[in-house]
């Protein structure tokens, strides 16, 4: 379903607002705790949740600039500034996490007596569940919405979680225990936060550089296809996103040879409103000429197709098939996967291998990588 801008708008500015507020008190609670404690691990969690404020602050002003309107310049719009606005804040992260690994291995090396008190394991208790809320909170809100900044933000504040809870263990310790584990705890601490810097970082720049499409939406799309005769198959589908509330597609479908352009264009025109209003998706077509309704025709498909799974274990299926009767004449397209690598050598042996097989046939065809 298309996102409702909105109520988009809405809960980014919400779950910001509220990141913001929790991420401040937090902080400035944790810092001082740290600095009055001698404590680098509770220090540097503090450091954390102010550079969690500060992603806070990058998620609105990205959205802001996302949702200016398209111009002249740049006609679809400005919604992938998002995605370089999730970069941004994993680069946060991951300098944050740096700073700390350098801090915890100087207390490792050198360390120094941290004082803890009941005031604060509290604090750091309270953070521990504060940002269980946060993490629950964004991370449903993200994915309802489409935005990576609040996912990345419940993932970043899974992560708090985790360090929060090595503090809290390691200082419970060192009430305990005659012992600074302070250290260690900063360590661990520093490791996870680097771990879901690297992993945002990661799952971002494959947002922008552009992903297969989810097998479920395909399905979908060529579900809606078959909806409206004569249209059939959906081929070659591919999709780009220009930010979580736009995304643009192409496909190709197989018609009959003999069915009408009036036909034809009513049924685009309507799948393409289908899939608009269903998935969000503004889809544009290519068309393919068939007659495989010929028996014929439909059994050379068939032996066609197995002729080139013999030439190469990558051939995953042909579609676009039709025969010229008149003069002998195939055309089709097959599609491979991305392990076939040498597209002319596989042609060529395609080639002599179909015309070995059916000498009275010509054959032209195009490679498709299996782009969904």
């Amino acid at each position: 379903m298309e996102i409702d801008k909105e109520k988009r708008e809405y809960i980014i500015k919400r779950n910001s607002a509220i990141s913001i507020l929790t991420n401040l008190l937090m902080g400035v609670a944790k810092v001082v705790i740290g600095i009055l404690s001698g404590s680098v691990a509770i220090l540097s969690d503090g450091i954390n949740n102010l550079s969690d404020l500060l992603s806070s602050f990058v998620t609105v002003l990205g959205y802001q600039i996302a949702k200016r309107k398209p111009t002249h310049s740049h006609p679809l719009g400005f919604g992938r500034v998002e995605y370089i606005s999730a970069l941004f804040v994993a680069f946060i992260v991951l300098y944050a996490g740096f700073e700390f690994l350098l801090a915890s291995i100087e207390q490792i090396r050198k360390p120094s007596e941290v004082s803890v008190t009941p005031v604060m394991l509290l604090i750091v208790l309270s953070s521990i569940a504060l940002k269980l809320f946060l993490w629950r909170l964004n991370t449903k809100n993200g994915k309802e919405i489409g935005s990576d900044a609040l996912k990345l933000s419940g993932t970043d504040a899974l992560s708090d979680v985790l360090s929060s809870s090595v503090t809290l263990l390691s200082a419970l310790l060192s009430y305990f225990i005659p012992y600074s584990f302070d250290g260690i705890a900063g360590l661990v601490v520093s490791i996870f936060v680097l771990y879901t810097g690297f992993s945002s970082v990661l799952e971002t720049v494959s947002a922008i550089v552009g992903e297969r499409p989810e097998k479920a939406t395909v399905e979908r799309i060529r579900k809606i296809i078959s909806g409206y005769p004569p249209l059939k198959g959906g081929y070659d589908i591919q999709i780009h996103s220009y930010g979580p509330t736009r995304q643009i597609g192409t496909c190709n479908v197989e018609v009959p040879s003999n069915a009408t352009g009036e036909e034809i264009f009513d049924a685009m025109t309507e799948a393409q409103g289908a899939i608009l209003s269903q998935l969000g998706i503004y889809f544009t077509f290519g068309m393919y000429a068939v007659n495989d309704a010929n028996p014929t025709v439909r059994l050379m498909k068939n032996e066609v197709l197995k002729t080139l799974k013999s030439v190469s274990g990558s051939v995953i299926g042909i579609h676009a098939f039709h025969v010229h009767l008149e003069d002998s004449r195939v055309h089709f397209d097959v599609v491979v996967d991305f392990n076939l690598e040498n597209f002319a050598e596989f042609r060529s042996r395609a080639t002599k291998r179909l015309e070995t097989e059916f000498p009275s046939y010509s054959f032209q065809f195009n490679i498709d990588p299996d782009y969904s």
